[in-house]
C-alpha cells in the first residue's frame, strides 16, 4: 500500500546515515521511522503477511545497527534496506516452500494505492484507487515491481537493478515497456505515476 510519506521532509538520507554511522542513536530512530512503512508496503507487495514482515523488518534494522561499523561504503541507505529485506524474505520463503517465487520471474507483486488528498471526496478517492490498481494489473508482476520501485519508492535504475538482480539497462527496458503498456490502457494512470514520483522531490 502506498501512502504519501508524512516524513518526506525529514532530514535528508545522507545526513541521517552519516550521523548514524558516527553512533548517533537518534539518527537510527529517525531512519526507522522514515523507512519502516515503505519496507512494510514493499513486503506486502511481495505477498507476505504483516506479522512475518514485522519480524523481518525488525531483523533488518537489528542487522543494520549491529553492522554499522562496516557500512561506510553505502551509497543509498534506502536501496540497502530494500535489498536487505528482499534477501531476508527470500530466505524465509526458501524455508517455507520449494518454490522460490519472489526470486524469479514467477513472482506475483501487487500494488495497493491509497489516496490521501483531503480535497477528494471519499467515493472519488476509492474510485481512483481502484482504477489505478486495475490498470496496474495490465502489467506483468516484474513490471509492476519495477514501476512501484521507480515511481512510488523513487529508487533510481541502478538501485532497482541491484535489488532485482538485473542490469540497469534491463531495468530501463522493463520500465519503458511498462510505461508503453500503461499508456495504451490509461494515460491518466501514467500522469498519476509521474505525480507520485514528484511528491518525493
Amino acid at each position: 500500500m502506498y501512502v504519501v510519506d508524512p516524513l518526506r521532509n525529514m532530514e535528508d538520507e545522507a545526513s541521517l546515515l552519516a550521523r548514524f554511522l558516527k553512533g548517533d542513536d537518534t539518527a537510527f530512530a529517525l531512519i526507522y521511522r522514515k523507512y519502516a512503512n515503505p519496507l512494510l508496503s514493499y513486503g506486502m507487495g511481495l505477498g507476505f503477511d504483516r506479522e512475518t514482515l514485522k519480524d523481518a523488518i525488525h531483523d533488518v534494522f537489528c542487522k543494520l545497527y549491529a553492522n554499522k561499523s562496516f557500512l561506510g561504503n553505502i551509497k543509498s541507505l534506502k536501496s540497502y534496506l530494500f535489498k536487505s529485506l528482499r534477501n531476508k524474505l527470500i530466505n524465509i520463503h526458501k524455508a517455507q516452500t520449494d518454490r522460490i517465487d519472489i526470486d524469479g520471474n514467477e513472482s506475483h507483486f501487487t500494488v495497493k494505492v491509497t489516496v490521501l488528498d483531503e480535497l477528494i471526496r471519499d467515493e472519488d478517492r476509492i474510485q481512483i484507487q481502484n482504477g489505478v490498481e486495475k490498470y496496474l494489473n495490465c502489467l506483468t508482476s516484474r513490471q509492476r515491481e519495477a514501476v512501484y520501485l521507480r515511481f512510488i519508492q523513487d529508487l533510481d535504475y541502478e538501485e532497482i537493478a541491484v535489488l532485482l538482480d538485473m542490469s540497469p539497462h534491463g531495468v530501463r527496458k522493463l520500465t519503458s515497456r511498462a510505461i508503453i503498456r500503461i499508456r495504451e490502457h490509461n494515460k491518466l494512470l501514467l500522469f498519476l505515476l509521474f505525480h507520485l514520483q514528484s511528491l518525493h522531490l
